[in-house]
């Protein structure tokens, strides 16, 4: 038996092995270590003074200060927490956090882009749809889930409306609405009623339309016709609308430059051709 172990003693291999596993054992009580040990130093302490100086406007008190790093460390150790328990691995939540982060840091590195009057014009005439007034109605309704009672009931009000919200039965939705566009209209009541209203050309009570809830008896109260935008009364709208389009574009395009920094392969799929 001691002869054994005398020999496995005098083995070089064994030697380098031992050694091996006890600088191994070392690095890893080092790094465990410093795993512990939370640095809290001037430019982390500057750091936290700008963030809060950012949302308060104003310098930390002594009590808030030590509240701020007291804030810093617990959030750092259940940070290195969650890593040592490896909850940071396949996280959904996690994972679309850190995309977020991410963009927002793509986003601060645009530089904003001041607009000259030309360039607004131009901007303004490309998209000039959008600052366009449609058409509009403003108009009532009273709901009724018959067919052939809500005929009845468009026939009362053409005589008399003076009640007519106190007719028909409850609805979940406003009885009135002002200057609403087709679009809005068919986002509210489906884009059959909307069409049948804007196309309506009666006076008084009409219908009954059919919407997605059921049947209405409507009136139009005015017709608001389309106009045409001027561009000096919304050049501040435009500019904010053609900072926000360039934005975008400079989003879209650090997107594909960080994209084409990777490789995607595609691999073959388990039982696929199967």
């Amino acid at each position: 038996m001691h002869d054994g172990l005398r020999k496995l003693a005098q083995d070089r291999l064994v030697w380098f092995v031992v050694l091996g596993l006890l600088f191994f054992a070392a690095d890893r009580l080092v790094g465990a270590r410093d795993t512990d040990i939370i640095k809290v130093d001037l430019p982390l302490v500057e750091k936290l003074v700008a963030q809060w100086e950012g949302q308060t406007k104003r310098r930390p008190n002594a009590r808030e200060l030590d509240a701020l790093i007291e804030g810093y460390i617990r959030e750092e150790i259940l940070v290195r927490e969650a890593a040592r328990l490896g909850l940071d691995n396949d996280d959904i939540i996690i994972r679309r956090r850190l995309a977020q982060k991410v963009e927002f840091m793509m986003a601060d590195d645009i530089d904003e882009v001041l607009p000259d009057a030309e360039d607004l014009r131009r901007f303004f005439d490309e998209n000039r749809a959008q600052y366009d007034s449609a058409e509009a109605l403003s108009w009532r309704h009273v709901f009724i889930n018959d067919e052939a009672e809500a005929k009845r009931l468009r026939d009362a009000l053409n005589k008399n409306d003076a009640d007519w919200q106190d007719r028909g039965q409850p609805f979940m939705l406003n009885r009135s609405y002002t200057r609403q566009s087709e679009l809005e209209l068919s986002r509210l009541m489906g884009t059959q009623f909307a069409a049948a209203l804007f196309a309506e050309k009666s006076v008084g009570w009409v219908g009954p339309i059919e919407s997605a809830f059921g049947w209405h008896v409507v009136t139009i109260d005015t017709r608001h016709a389309s106009r045409e935008a001027v561009f000096d009364p919304m050049i501040e709208r435009v500019a904010r609308d053609y900072q926000k389009a360039k934005r975008q574009a400079s989003l879209a395009d650090a997107w594909r430059d960080l994209r084409a920094r990777y490789r995607v392969e595609l691999l073959p799929i388990e039982g696929a051709g199967e």
